[in-house]
């Protein structure tokens, strides 16, 4: 009888990985989106005003996130118009501020991040061998809408049974929360499951916190953790890994 039951995964540079210069790309476009609606609603304001907005409150979510917390996306949106006009909000129907909070959400899937190789190979292979597969993402701007949608499109979101995205429960990893949320979604109890992903605080202490093994996918220049259970440079492989735990 195997130890292991479930197996959760982290997204960004473990399953994919952002392209050069990708986020400055998305921000123009969510910038750009976010100028052309309210000048739509005849509330014009410079492209240099709204992207001021924006840096303001990316500088607003690194706080938040620094505490492990997180925050919705029509938060985010509420706080990036108030740094525009702080009564810009209040000029704004509900219908327009759905159509804002898209325009700042979906910028990602015009200028995607690229899938990591033998990541679909390896959550077929990890599938097939029965583990119950959950994925544990934190979220920057784009939430975890968006990730489904781009997960889908990649061909991998139909491999795993839960999905959970740090803006959608508004805590992030290593809180232990994250893990056992996302385990509790598994229906497993967390000495039976294995975490793995490629940060060492994020990854490897959040889910040894939570009382779970972790597998740490080690890139060049990466510091590696010593808590991991296992290391590996790449998904290749990962199947052998979990069984030998």
């Amino acid at each position: 009888m195997r130890n292991i039951a479930a197996v959760t995964f982290d997204l960004w540079d473990t399953l994919i990985q952002e392209k050069p210069g990708g986020s400055s790309r998305v921000a123009d476009i969510r910038v750009d989106r976010i100028g052309t609606i309210l000048s739509s609603k005849g509330l014009t304001h410079a492209e240099d005003e709204i992207l001021a907005a924006h840096e303001k409150t990316g500088q607003f979510l690194q706080l938040v996130w620094s505490k492990r917390r997180d925050m919705s996306v029509r938060d985010q949106v509420l706080f990036l118009l108030s740094s525009v006009d702080g009564k810009l909000a209040g000029k704004l129907s509900e219908h327009d501020l759905d159509e804002i909070e898209k325009a700042y959400t979906e910028g990602l899937l015009e200028n995607p991040p690229m899938l990591l190789p033998g990541a679909k190979d390896a959550l077929a292979d990890v599938k097939a061998k029965g583990y119950k597969l959950g994925l544990i993402s934190n979220t920057g701007r784009t939430p975890g809408s968006t990730l489904r949608v781009l997960m889908d499109r990649m061909g991998i979101l139909r491999h795993f049974d839960a999905t959970t995205f740090s803006n959608e429960i508004l805590i992030r990893k290593p809180a232990e929360g994250a893990f056992r949320i996302t385990l509790e979604r598994l229906r497993t109890v967390p000495k039976a499951a294995v975490h793995i992903g490629d940060d060492p605080e994020s990854d490897v202490m959040g889910a040894k916190k939570a009382g779970m093994k972790a597998i740490q996918i080690v890139h060049a220049h990466d510091r590696r953790a010593d808590t991991a259970d296992r290391h590996t440079e790449s998904l290749a492989g990962v199947c052998d890994l979990i069984e030998k735990l």
